[in-house]
This record gives C-alpha cells, structure tokens and sequence, in this order.
C-alpha cells in the first residue's frame, strides 16, 4: 500500500462519510425515530473508533472505556466532529509515523485486552470498519422512510471517477 492509496482512501472514506450525513440530515425526519437514533448512534460510533485509533496512532491517550458514548450527540454535533476527524486522518497520513506501513503500534482496546497491529492494519480497520457502517446506516435511510430514498453510492470508483 502507497501514501497515495492511503490518501486517495481516506479522502474517500471522509467524501462518502459526509455524504451520508448530507443524506441523513435531508432525510431524517422521514424516518421512525428509533432508525433516525440507530442510525446516529452507528455514525457516533464510527467517530469514536476514529477517535480511538487515531490516538493510537499519535502515541496519546484515547480516554474512551468503550466504541461508544452513553449519550448520543446530535446529527449537528457528530457533522462537526466527523469533519475534524476526516481532517485530521488525512493530515496524519503526511507524517512520517503513518510512512512505515509495518511498524507496529501496541495498545489496549476498550475491553483491557492488549493488542499489537502494524500503521497498516489500522489504517485498514478504520477503512474497512467505517464502510462497514457506513452500508448499515445507507440501509437504515433507504429503506426507513415513508417513501424510499436513493442514496449516494458508496464506492470508490465513483468517488474517483468526480475527484479525478
């Protein structure tokens, strides 16, 4: 894996993720609210994986006991912080601690469990994970309205294909 791929792959990752806000944002008042929180709590937790492994990759302190918050912050709220952390992401990418794919980075998950992963596999959770969630959180907007509504594609040929 390149710097240009890990590049190109969280300005994806960023791109889409703000995309689906857009989407819930315009179309979440045609939701049951139980879907509208499952959906905000999924996005709330993509924030805090964010949060978490970045931090790992920074050496710092995550302060995070679990992969999300009791309380659910607003659509509003996670927009903001969603585009520091997309911010963020691809700014550490440039420095040279995200460079070696293979070094190994070892830390604690939330459950007290040690673990080692290289920059590599963590870049590639936090990609993975996130579009992960992000389908079940397509799903959830798509299918839950009163009317369908047809989201975004989440791809990575299509985001190439308007960036490039």
């Amino acid at each position: 894996m390149s710097t240009h791929f890990m590049h190109a792959a969280f300005a994806h990752k960023a791109a889409a993720t703000q995309e689906l806000l857009a989407q819930l944002q315009q179309h979440g008042e045609q939701l049951p609210p139980k879907n509208l929180h499952l959906a905000t709590r999924l996005l709330n937790h993509l924030a805090v994986i964010d949060q978490i492994f970045l931090a790992h990759l920074r050496s710092e302190e995550h302060g995070f006991t679990a992969t999300n918050t009791p309380a659910t912050p607003t659509l509003a709220e996670l927009i903001a912080l969603q585009t520091q952390l997309d911010q963020a992401w691809l700014a550490l990418l440039v420095q040279p601690a995200c460079q070696d794919l293979s070094r190994v980075i070892e830390f604690v998950f939330t459950d007290g469990k040690p673990a080692r992963m290289t920059v590599g596999d963590i870049l590639l959770h936090v990609l993975t994970h996130a579009s992960y969630h992000r389908g079940q959180i397509g799903r959830i907007i798509s299918e839950g309205g009163k009317s369908p509504v047809k989201i975004t594609p989440d791809i990575l040929t299509g985001y190439l294909h308007r960036t490039t």
